[in-house]
């Protein structure tokens, strides 16, 4: 079942089993989403029905599309729903291999950054707005991060020097806030994680992005590189999170394609990301 396959958590499971799909029956867009969702891990699991069930699940997600256009606002009544519809069109966006395949390097980062944005629309969406309704609802125990409080316990040396990235480089007081931040919730991430532990769902691979402060992730888009070596180390976590119908290689790919942009000069920041994905 799909939904075994997005938490590790039974009671969150349970959820995405039973209360989400009454939300998505209440809401055709939401609905629709998990159709198309369900749809392309049938796609993986049937390699033989891969084509046919991709095409139906892009057809359900268009559909999805369309029907959320027409909310013409976010209230109470729906709020629920948006929320969970964007997140699922953001890990719908990251699973699907089909738009991926053939993209060089610069392509395949811009589909990243893609998926990031969507994710990330989740938090400009619905969860500033109503996060305290969120929490009251019946959905609550899906917006409960069992945050660790710092300082975070099982962070690999390599990761930690990240924190000497931005010390060593020229940076203007808002990107050195920005890069602190990010790789703040990429300790987080990673003391979630207890890597180099294998994980099989993507329940906290997807959490980062929606973390991130939005000066990070103008950076990014600029292709900083500073930037882009943080972004190496979440396709760390990614790659741990292999296992995941939803992640596959797409930690390896990230890293590669990152490398490619980099010159010579930042091989030091990129050779653990490397070293742990086989490519270096």
């Amino acid at each position: 079942m799909t939904c075994l396959t997005l938490t590790d958590d039974p009671d969150q499971q349970e959820l995405w089993r039973t209360t989400v799909i009454k939300h998505g029956l209440s809401h055709p867009f939401l609905l629709h989403e998990i159709l198309a969702i369900a749809a392309l891990h049938l796609a993986i699991c049937i390699p033989e029905e891969k084509g046919l069930l991709t095409t139906r699940a892009t057809e359900l997600q268009n559909y999805a599309v369309g029907k959320f256009h027409e909310v013409e606002v976010t209230d109470e009544t729906n709020c629920i729903a948006v929320m969970l519809f964007s997140s699922l069109l953001g890990v719908h966006l990251l699973a699907d291999r089909s738009r991926t395949q053939g993209l060089g390097f610069s392509d395949f980062l811009d589909h990243i950054l893609r998926c990031m944005g969507l994710l990330r629309g989740v938090m400009e969406l619905t969860l500033k707005e109503w996060i305290s309704f969120f929490q009251a609802s019946d959905i609550a125990p899906l917006i409960r991060d069992g945050r660790p409080q710092p300082p975070y316990d099982n962070i690999p040396k390599d990761c930690r020097d990240l924190i000497e990235l931005v010390k060593e480089s020229d940076l203007g007081p808002s990107s050195v806030t920005a890069y602190n931040a990010a790789i703040d919730r990429l300790f987080w991430l990673f003391a979630l994680s207890d890597v180099p532990t294998v994980h099989s769902t993507a329940r906290w691979a997807i959490g980062w992005p929606v973390q991130l402060p939005d000066e990070y992730i103008v950076l990014l888009n600029q292709r900083r590189p500073e930037a882009l070596v943080i972004l190496s180390y979440y396709g760390v976590i990614l790659h741990f999170n292999r296992e995941a119908w939803i992640i596959g290689d797409t930690g390896a790919r990230l890293i590669r394609a990152i490398n490619s942009q980099l010159g010579s000069f930042w091989e030091r920041w990129l050779a653990w990301p490397l070293q742990i994905t086989q490519l270096s």
